[in-house]
């Protein structure tokens, strides 16, 4: 039964599909293609959609129920049977078809290209929770999280005003689960970038008005949430560094808020970024990420161009070397393994070398081990560096804070 009702989505979608093929073969529209379907194909694509909607829901939640039951000290990745996630892919496949088929052709499928928001949410709908269980690479696999990525994907694309309700989702959703930050920043990589990435922008924004300030050990809930926010700020940032840095000024302000893995993901953030304009300074084709489209006319237009990238990798770089100094370790220790991977991708720039390495030898006097320990590797690599570029070394203590 569910593969007969996956096959009827599925030819639902082809026969949307059909006649825009047949306009693009023609090389022009055909006179009937900016006519709407009848109310019944409207209504049969709608019930098929609830139809699928439920079978998901089921398979969902009484996976969901399973693996809470099954939970212990021996519980692998997926507890999911064979059978189950072929059912789920099935039905998952079918569904990102009938999704992006909806958003080719709402002009067709909906009068004057209005849709219904209660049918075209619905994929998005489900997609969350399938996302919920991708918590690794197997259960990521059996819980069709790329096609959940894919449904999301094509529902912002095509409908803005479902923008602000997916936006909700998501951060609930970051907040809660720990993996969902490699998937947003997957997410971030699978919509449309052109004219801009209003998904990824929206979601740094959303991050920046993080209310921090009792974020602390006393209120662990939402500690532990910000926790889990936290990496997708360099996630997106190793992924899409030109964004990141368009829009940093919405990030900076929590270099002051209490909770130190907020801080620690900006750090490596900045030093994604720095590394990524060394690099198109170094040799411009190597901009994928400008050539993808994130440049753009609304909130990319107001960040940096090739003109004052080194004002702003000036500028970031000193922010790490003020962070050397906070006052959690770990944060401190993110700063260091930043400059590490800087030096290792030689893009510290040659001015910058000298006060590195003063930084680092200060370092070595840190209270905390793991802080030492990171320091004597950075401290290696400018000293050598400036070595063999015949610059003397003089290093004047300026004290530790820590």
């Amino acid at each position: 039964m569910i593969n007969v009702l996956c096959q009827a989505v599925k030819g639902l979608a082809s026969i949307l599909d059909e006649e825009e093929q047949e306009a693009d073969d023609a090389g022009g529209p055909l006179p009937t293609s900016h006519v709407v379907v009848s109310q019944q194909f409207r209504d049969a694509v709608a019930c098929h959609l609830y139809m699928l909607f439920s079978v998901l829901f089921i398979i969902e939640s009484e996976t969901k129920i399973g693996s809470n039951l099954k939970s212990g000290k021996n519980r692998t990745d997926s507890q999911d049977t064979d059978d189950v996630v072929k059912m789920r892919t099935t039905c998952s496949e079918a569904l990102l078809d009938a999704t992006k088929s909806m958003a080719r052709n709402r002009h067709r499928l909906w009068t004057r290209g209005v849709p219904d928001e209660s049918v075209v949410s619905l994929p998005c709908r489900i997609a969350y929770q399938m996302l919920e269980g991708a918590t690794g690479v197997l259960a990521r696999k059996a819980c069709s999280a790329d096609a959940a990525i894919g449904i999301i994907a094509a529902t912002v694309d095509a409908y803005d005003f479902l923008l602000g309700t997916v936006l909700a989702a998501l951060m609930d959703m970051l907040h809660s689960f720990e993996h969902m930050a490699l998937i947003c920043a997957e997410l971030c990589c699978a919509v449309s970038e052109k004219p801009t990435n209003r998904l990824a922008v929206e979601l740094i924004r959303e991050v920046g008005r993080l209310d921090t300030s009792t974020a602390s050990g006393a209120d662990g809930g939402k500690a532990s949430g910000i926790k889990f926010v936290a990496p997708f700020i360099h996630e997106l940032a190793l992924r899409r560094p030109r964004i990141v840095l368009s829009n940093i000024s919405h990030l900076l302000p929590h270099l002051d808020s209490e909770p130190y893995n907020l801080r620690s993901a900006i750090v490596t953030a900045l030093g994604h970024i720095v590394e990524y304009i060394g690099k198109i300074g170094q040799n411009p084709e190597e901009d994928k990420d400008s050539q993808s489209g994130t440049q753009d006319s609304d909130s990319q237009r107001a960040g940096p161009s090739s003109l004052n990238m080194e004002k702003s990798r000036a500028t970031l770089l000193e922010i790490l070397l003020v962070r050397s100094h906070d006052s959690s370790s770990y944060t401190r220790s993110a700063v260091l393994k930043t400059w590490i991977g800087l030096s290792l991708s030689e893009t510290i720039p040659i001015s910058q070398i000298h006060a590195v390495t003063e930084m680092a030898i200060d370092r070595l006097q840190d209270k905390t081990v793991m802080v030492r320990k990171q320091a004597l590797q950075v401290s290696y690599i400018p000293s050598a560096i400036r070595l063999l570029l015949g610059f003397p070394i003089q290093i004047t203590h300026t004290g530790s804070f820590y």
